[in-house]
């Protein structure tokens, strides 16, 4: 008993040294969400200062919920998202399956492969649009040209499909390091029982690798869901958000609704709806990924 107590003791020292990080991380984090609920509650058009600023209610979250425009934006903003996650998770499992094995030049490549993720979206959204894709002068119209074909304008005719594109470009190199750095940490025991038990290499891939890998995956789909749905220069630098709202996701609404029509309401009301698909998304993503793998964990 006395060793059990002199341990409790000791804990305790340990987490009063985490609360100074604790209260800093609550009050950088809840207290612009708290303002952004109050905000999200008032008339407020910087435009007419001689209104002022009223309180409103849930006025704002109705006029967006009954804008016709809303559910595109929504329907986008999941497509989007979705979309990205998959090819990221796709890729990066298939390069850093190519990259945990031993071969000439493997640093040098894992270097090249993670470049794209330092860049910033809005150079990488430059480069693609007047390198990769500009309808005259891109890579992609030479291509066209020698193949005979037409140039494609891409931004115009398939603004979603291209910016997943542009952002699986960016975020399958972090997913890729993630991927890496679990497939690392397989147990080499785990590998050579299940290779004996008669296991072939895809058995050993889904019933002892991808159940290890599941706390990686869950990592990289949460980060990767927080800043994807946070989007917003590689949009503004290449569609605008156009043709129309056709590639307007929510961030991109929440500048429409702030920097051009110039509603601090109607944007915060916007804002605190993405904070709420985030954690939805969350959720049924965890929840998914749980009911997937149960089997495997238990």
């Amino acid at each position: 008993m006395g060793n059990v107590k002199t341990t409790a003791r000791s804990v305790q020292p340990s987490r009063r040294l985490l609360l100074p990080a604790v209260l800093f991380v609550a009050v950088a984090t809840q207290i612009p969400f708290l303002i952004t609920i109050f905000y999200s509650l008032h008339k407020w058009n910087l435009m007419r200062p001689d209104l002022g600023r009223k309180f409103a209610g849930f006025a704002n979250f109705k006029q967006i919920v009954s804008s016709p425009n809303l559910w595109t934006v929504i329907l986008n903003t999941f497509v989007l998202t979705a979309g990205a996650l998959l090819i990221c998770l796709a890729l990066g499992m298939l390069l850093a399956l190519l990259l945990n094995r031993s071969f000439f030049g493997k640093g040098l490549v894992r270097t090249l492969l993670i470049t794209p993720f330092f860049i910033m979206p809005t150079v990488t959204g430059i480069i693609w649009k007047n390198m990769l894709l500009d309808p005259n002068f891109g890579v992609l119209a030479y291509v066209s040209g020698l193949l005979g074909a037409q140039p494609v304008e891409w931004l115009t005719h398939y603004p979603l499909l291209t910016l997943m594109a542009m952002i699986a470009w960016q975020w399958t190199p972090f997913f890729l390091l993630v991927l890496l750095a679990g497939l690392q940490s397989v147990p080499e025991d785990a590998l050579e029982a299940s290779l004996l038990d008669g296991a072939g290499r895809v058995g050993q891939f889904f019933h002892v690798t991808l159940p290890h890998l599941l706390r990686y995956i869950e990592v990289a789909l949460l980060l990767g869901i927080v800043f994807i749905l946070q989007e917003f220069g590689l949009i503004y630098v290449t569609t605008s958000g156009g043709p129309g709202y056709a590639s307007t996701n929510l961030s991109f609404l929440v500048y429409r609704s702030g920097f051009q029509g110039w509603e601090v309401g109607e944007a915060s009301a916007v804002g605190v709806m993405i904070v709420i698909v985030t954690v939805l998304l969350m959720t049924l993503l965890f929840k998914l990924l749980r009911r997937t793998f149960r089997g495997e964990l238990t």
